[in-house]
């Protein structure tokens, strides 16, 4: 079978061509590299086992044949890098810490040079956790219930970074409060519920880079709280004066140095059976109806507060004149106007003078004007005005125009 060759890959050379002298090209030198020496590197570190966030150094060493090594070792852990040393005399250093307890593989990796080639050592660096110190102290060991109780903690270590984390207080298995470590202490407050005895521990939960560690309180004991004193006063009764056998409103008034009292108190007139009530509290005061029955003259009456949760009762009493309502009447006969003033026990009313003082006094026009009597006065009223045991009483009028004639 015929190969075809393409027309275009022929070439043609004639006799005459190939007797042409063709000069001889000049061969090329070879191209030599000289070839880098090889290296081994060893890592170092010091202290190899330390705290976590003490300085380490990190030392590299590089060995190779004839010339001495330059260039820079950089050291990593992981994708981390920690830092880089220029050789000097074969060997570089630099400083490193790691903040968090573990173990490191830390690998110095040398980057060559124009004689060298790179290579890379290893080394495992430990960072311990620090040992702590919790110191605890209470704001009282005498406390009351419901009363606020302030736990500090105070953490210490040998440790170059400061403590973080938290403390929790804890009395048996019951979490009081926690509080956040910062420079060294934590604190936070809490009531204690009941009373009793309690002993309080700080627990520090360690962190990253520091063990955990605990103190015990010494016994606080808890009691109930001390209550307020208080002061009770009878403020009032209305009407006044105070009338025997009729309803008054009496108020009281119970008042402390701490907080506002709240409760009951009861009013009674021991000299008086049966005269008794009871008024509830608002904002320190209270009133009740007190129906005085049939007693009268100097009367004492004595308010009793009970107390609440955190304030003392009290006693306080009050002297009161009570009297016998009366009824004033007017009559006119023989020219002569007399005024008639009588009570419900008809015989305690007082003379018609007392030390010179007239006890009824007759007036002219309606009652309650208070206008003297003068000639040609047509009406007469006579005002009694009551004495030690006797409310006043004010009669109705009476026509003196005629011959006689009464008024009530």
């Amino acid at each position: 079978m015929k190969h075809l060759v393409p027309k275009t890959a022929v070439t043609v050379i004639t006799a005459a061509a190939a007797m042409l002298a063709v000069p001889a090209l000049a061969s090329a030198a070879p191209l030599h590299v000289a070839a880098k020496h090889s290296s081994t590197v060893s890592v170092s570190a010091s202290p190899r086992v330390a705290y976590a966030g003490t300085a380490v150094k990190l030392t590299a060493t590089v060995k190779s044949a004839n010339p001495t090594p330059g260039g820079t070792v950089t050291f990593w852990h992981g994708k981390t890098k920690l830092c880089s040393a220029k050789l000097a005399d074969k060997s570089g250093h630099c400083s490193t810490k790691f903040d968090t307890a573990g173990s490191y593989a830390v690998s110095g990796v040398y980057s060559g040079d124009a004689k060298h080639s790179g290579s890379t050592g290893k080394v495992t660096v430990v960072a311990e956790k620090a040992a702590t110190t919790t110191k605890i102290s209470v704001s009282t060991l005498a406390a009351t219930v419901g009363k606020a109780v302030t736990f500090n903690a105070g953490i210490t270590t040998h440790s170059p970074l400061a403590a973080t984390g938290t403390v929790r207080f804890v009395t048996g298995s019951t979490t009081l409060c926690s509080g956040t470590v910062n420079k060294g202490a934590a604190h936070c407050s809490k009531a204690f519920t009941a009373v009793g005895s309690y002993k309080v521990t700080a627990k520090y939960s360690g962190d990253g880079a520091h063990g955990a560690s605990s103190a015990t309180s010494g016994t606080i004991t808890v009691k109930t709280a001390a209550k307020a004193a208080t002061t009770t006063k009878i403020t009032g009764f209305a009407p006044t004066p105070v009338n025997a056998d009729a309803s008054e409103t009496v108020t009281v008034t119970v008042t402390s140095p701490t907080g506002i009292p709240t409760g009951k108190v009861s009013v009674t007139a021991p000299g008086l059976a049966g005269v008794d009530c009871t008024a509830t509290l608002s904002g320190g005061t209270g009133t009740c109806p007190l129906t005085l029955g049939d007693g009268f003259g100097l009367t004492t009456f004595v308010a009793t507060y009970g107390g609440d949760s955190s304030h003392e009762g009290s006693t306080g009493t009050d002297k009161v004149e009570v009297r016998i309502s009366t009824t004033t009447t007017v009559a006119f006969a023989a020219g002569t106007v007399t005024a008639t003033v009588a009570n419900e026990t008809m015989d305690n009313i007082s003379s018609a003078a007392d030390g010179g003082v007239a006890m009824v006094t007759f007036y002219t026009g309606a009652p309650g004007t208070g206008t003297a009597i003068a000639a040609g006065a047509t009406t007469v009223y006579a005002v009694y005005s009551g004495d030690e045991l006797n409310q006043g009483s004010t009669s109705g009028t009476v026509d003196v125009t005629g011959g006689g004639g009464a008024g009530a």
